[in-house]
């Protein structure tokens, strides 16, 4: 990739990835994240801003996605809570659908796992679905 342009204002600069027929992807880089680069040749600019057209609608869009993902991602993150709970809950989650209420575990909006998160501390919902939350804290905690 080569560096097209440089603003000296932000400390940016436009790097010019691959050409799809008329579009093309750039790149813009802080000048605090380049390590090193080599100075090849001076170009005319070839990025002619009344070509450039960027979708606006659909960047914004990206970053709605992207935001909504890394809260969903951070509500997964219990706060508070030691590293052995945490695993429970990250076991839980690949077959149920699990959720923090503070410290406690919510699974199936049923069943709650109280700190000290072994299988007595398992209370609430059906039996059957009591029994299932308490067979993976079981196995979850149990020494290896």
């Amino acid at each position: 990739m080569a560096a097209t342009m440089a603003d000296t204002n932000t400390e940016e600069f436009a790097i010019e990835g691959s050409k799809f027929g008329s579009r093309r992807n750039i790149r813009l880089l802080k000048a605090d994240f380049i390590r090193e680069f080599t100075f090849l040749r001076h170009e005319e600019d070839p990025i002619d801003i009344k070509n450039c057209v960027l979708d606006l609608s659909s960047l914004q869009a990206k970053e709605e996605a992207a935001i909504r993902q890394a809260e969903m991602e951070a509500e997964r993150i219990g706060v508070g809570v030691t590293i052995e709970a945490q695993s429970i809950f990250d076991a839980l989650s690949k077959t149920l659908p699990v959720r923090w209420d503070k410290t406690v575990i919510v699974v199936m909006d049923q069943v709650r796992v109280s700190s000290p998160y072994l299988p007595e501390s398992v209370t609430g919902g059906t039996p059957a679905a009591n029994e299932r939350v308490r067979k993976v804290v079981c196995l979850t905690s149990a020494p290896v």
